[in-house]
């Protein structure tokens, strides 16, 4: 699973199509970062002069809390058409792509999320930023 075999790609192109859990790419769950649906990765491999090239689709979804209300939300990332190459010489029987699906997927996942990308509680956090702070703590200091 996640690999390709490098020996059967001379004359024709490896086909892609694996659906894997986040732990078997090494993704372990986090307190505020989760992915419970399968990844779906498609796509292809072949061979051009001595390099590998590998060509996927990867689609995943994560879940992670409300930057506003702290709610869990459910985000998909799409990723299109990320390539892969290799040198033929640094690959002994089976080309292992993980790493790079792993590292691809937490490149696309943002700092933080919105419920329906404008939750519903930001009205709140608004009348609460507008209102005035009358605590002024260094007011009484004089200059000297």
């Amino acid at each position: 699973m996640l690999e390709i075999p490098v020996d059967s790609l001379n004359e024709k192109d490896f086909i892609i199509n694996e659906k894997v859990f986040a732990k078997e790419l090494e993704i372990f769950d986090e307190k505020e970062l989760f992915f419970s649906k399968p990844f779906e990765i498609m796509g292809k491999a072949y061979i051009v002069d001595d390099d590998l090239i590998v060509n996927l689709d990867i689609k995943c979804s994560f879940s992670m809390p409300c930057l506003i209300c702290n709610e869990y939300v459910e985000k998909e990332i799409i990723i299109k058409n990320l390539y892969i190459s290799e040198k033929l010489s640094n690959i002994n029987e089976k080309y292992n792509y993980k790493d790079e699906v792993r590292n691809a997927t937490f490149l696309e996942i943002p700092s933080f999320i919105e419920c329906l990308d404008n939750c519903p509680k930001r009205d709140n956090f608004k009348k609460k930023l507008k209102q005035k702070n009358e605590n002024f703590p260094f007011a009484n200091l004089k200059e000297q």
